[in-house]
């Protein structure tokens, strides 16, 4: 069988010092069957000159000529890309190199649609001025072992999701659901899929858009519970940034240059385009129910409209909520689901007790847990953390892939490994 070409993407836009720490993270693969692509939002700082800085035959710079929304800018790195398989992540992320090698024989041996996995995160302490961000979790990596060396397992999403997704049952959504972002699809499921012909990607978050048609249609997927990459929180995340703040917020800015540069977009969702992820996710799924064809399920909306009504009575500042709430009930008067809005809105917040079992599986996760400093020569970035993350895992994967009872064994030398390091 031929070598897999696996193409790594990493979409930026004007975020070159995280950028610089992020792309190194990929080219410490040692693997001549990727490429590694940094498609570039129209930046307008030093992100080229950046890129340039590294010679590495495996490294493509793309830029489009003009701002375009994440979409389109997610639509057409893909585009661009050649391999087999597809994986995004963010500037500010990080792929752990020396764990590439095992994604890559779970790809070789399954052939999946996609494979998901279990990432683990990083706050970065300072931001790009050098202020200081994130409190004291900031500058940590995590080990968890209960999402470390686990043994790939096959899934289909429709079976698995389907009936949480249209309950809004959000909760069982683990990292075991497909993803591009932190995650891995092959070009033929992308092509098989599409609505329309190059467009892989058709409403107004990529990662979201991608997970729930791969739900809705189904397909044939592998979820590991081992991290191959880091997601990082700078103080210029997007996805921080769609938390509702207040437009006059500084913490709003990413979000609301995302929303302009939606504006010529012809995928965007068909309504609420606002800056709070949880109507964007509802609107996703509606989005896709109305481009997919044959597809009759009808999704419980008294659930989902209650889900983003109290996630925005809860959190959101009263002008944001007010809008969130307007274009939920615009929705509903559009749909004929009004009585399923009142109900919502009417119903009281429920706390979402815990089952014996979650308990359970929450004390094991507490309890295989240990956290290190991810300082390393003076360096604290998404570089450096990167590279002690690979250095305590080691190549104790490997030992459980040919052997999965090797586990406990694997465990016990990566926690010493750990401690010898502190």
């Amino acid at each position: 069988m031929p070598i897999l070409k696996i193409s790594i993407i990493i979409p930026t836009r004007e975020r070159s010092h995280y950028l610089f720490y992020a792309l190194q993270t990929a080219l410490q693969i040692n693997d001549d069957n990727i490429e590694i692509i940094v498609s570039d939002n129209c930046s307008f700082d030093n992100t080229k000159a950046i890129v340039e800085r590294f010679t590495d035959k495996r490294l493509k710079y793309i830029r489009t000529p003009k701002r375009v929304s994440m979409r389109e800018n997610f639509n057409n790195a893909a585009l661009a890309s050649t391999g087999d398989y597809i994986i995004f992540f963010g500037d500010d992320d990080g792929i752990l190199p020396k764990q590439f090698k095992y994604l890559r024989r779970i790809l070789e041996k399954y052939l999946p649609d996609g494979i998901s996995w279990q990432k683990t995160s990083y706050i970065w302490p300072n931001d790009e001025t050098g202020k200081k961000f994130g409190g004291k979790k900031a500058g940590q990596i995590r080990f968890y072992g209960t999402r470390t060396y686990g043994s790939p397992s096959a899934y289909n999403p429709k079976k698995k999701f389907l009936n949480d997704l249209m309950n809004c049952r959000l909760k069982y959504f683990t990292s075991m659901t497909p993803n591009i972002y932190h995650g891995c699809v092959s070009r033929k499921f992308l092509e098989k899929n599409t609505t329309e012909k190059n467009v892989f990607f058709d409403s107004t978050i990529p990662d979201v858009n991608f997970r729930y048609r791969s739900i809705l249609i189904g397909g044939n997927f592998v979820h590991v519970n081992h991290p191959f990459s880091i997601n990082g929180d700078s103080a210029v995340s997007n996805g921080r940034a769609h938390n509702g703040y207040s437009p006059d917020d500084i913490r709003a800015k990413p979000a609301e240059k995302f929303h302009k540069e939606n504006a010529t977009d012809p995928y965007l969702n068909i309504f609420g385009n606002h800056t709070f992820t949880p109507l964007l996710m509802m609107a996703t799924l509606e989005t896709l129910r109305s481009r997919i064809l044959n597809f009759n399920l009808v999704p419980n909306f008294t659930a989902w409209y209650s889900y983003v009504y109290k996630q925005a009575k809860g959190s959101l500042p009263q002008e944001t909520f007010k809008t969130v709430v307007k274009s939920l009930e615009d929705y509903a008067i559009e749909t004929g689901t009004l009585e399923e809005f009142n109900n919502a809105v009417q119903m009281r917040t429920k706390k979402n007790k815990k089952t014996v079992k979650e308990t359970f599986n929450r004390i094991q996760t507490i309890m295989s847990t240990f956290q290190i400093s991810a300082n390393k020569d003076g360096e604290n970035n998404i570089l450096s953390a990167v590279n002690i993350y690979d250095e305590i895992l080691g190549s104790s994967y490997e030992s459980v892939l040919n052997n999965k009872k090797m586990y406990k064994k694997e465990w016990s030398i990566t926690k010493h490994r750990a401690r010898n390091r502190i």
